[in-house]
């Protein structure tokens, strides 16, 4: 399935396609209109993304004549969005697309993020799948450039909506004693797996947030806004240094900062329409 969206509302289709039992979900650019991408060495600000997205789909066929009937019904609210248009592929058709949208990232000039199948020595490898936060995206990109700024080895990190993981694996290749919590099952079961896979040690595990003890030098959370503000009493509780945030639409960042009224902004990055947030206890 092939569907053109406003890139503001990527988040809110891809995860209503996924509620429709897609086995994946991949964002692409339109021909012609992806921008060029950025290097550690690149100055100024970042090229503009396009203002929309070609998100790709798939089911098994036992299931597409079902996807067909309901995505039909949910795109039939969706205003201002052409019908999707379906093509059949076979298994290894699928799996070689699937692969095509996730390729090295360089991050900065120690640090690149890569699939098994692109991985150089020294990246931090990471297993795509149904768990949100490759790198590719500009908040887990943010994310990954703070990490990597801010991890100190002996501190302590917490990722909270952990994803693949990758955040909280980094920070433990920096040295940092990292712990990755999700709600979600698959995340946490990914994300062990990306650790083993990088030789680190991270405990990941589904605790509500509310839940967690202790303080942290280093708290990260990659979540939307509306979530974030309600969970700033927390993250202001579990922070002692750096607390860093993303997942945030711009037009929607004064909410979260306010709603951390009780910490210092030291800063805010905008890539697109997306904001990064690096607050301090």
């Amino acid at each position: 399935m092939h569907l053109v969206v406003p890139r503001e509302r990527v988040e809110e289709i891809s995860a209503a396609v996924l509620d429709l039992e897609a086995v994946g979900v991949q964002e692409d650019h339109l021909p012609g209109e992806a921008p060029p991408p950025r290097q550690p060495w690149d100055t100024g600000p970042p090229a503009p993304q396009p203002p929309r997205i070609l998100l790709k789909a798939w089911w098994p066929e036992a299931l597409a004549d079902g996807a067909r009937i309901a995505l039909a019904r949910a795109a039939a609210g969706w205003r201002g969005i052409a019908a999707p248009t379906w093509v059949t592929v076979d298994d290894q058709d699928w799996a070689e697309a699937w692969k095509q949208g996730f390729t090295r990232l360089v991050i900065s000039e120690r640090l690149a993020v890569a699939p098994p199948w692109e991985a150089l020595d020294g990246d931090l490898v990471v297993e795509p799948g149904m768990a949100f936060g490759t790198g590719e995206h500009p908040t887990t990109r943010a994310c990954l450039e703070a990490v990597d700024r801010l991890a100190r080895p002996g501190g302590a990190c917490l990722d909270v909506g952990c994803g693949t993981g990758v955040l909280a694996i980094l920070a433990a290749q920096r040295g940092m004693s990292a712990r990755g919590i999700d709600i979600d099952a698959d995340a946490v079961t990914a994300s062990r797996e990306n650790a083993e896979r990088n030789g680190v040690s991270v405990s990941f595990d589904d605790t509500p947030l509310e839940e967690v003890e202790g303080t942290f030098d280093l708290v990260v959370a990659n979540v939307f806004a509306e979530v974030l503000v309600q969970m700033a009493p927390d993250l202001s509780r579990l922070t002692a240094g750096r607390l860093v945030l993303a997942g945030i639409l711009a037009d929607r960042a004064e909410l979260v900062i306010d709603a951390l009224f009780d910490m210092r902004l030291v800063s805010r990055k905008q890539d697109g329409e997306w904001v990064c947030l690096e607050l301090e206890a």
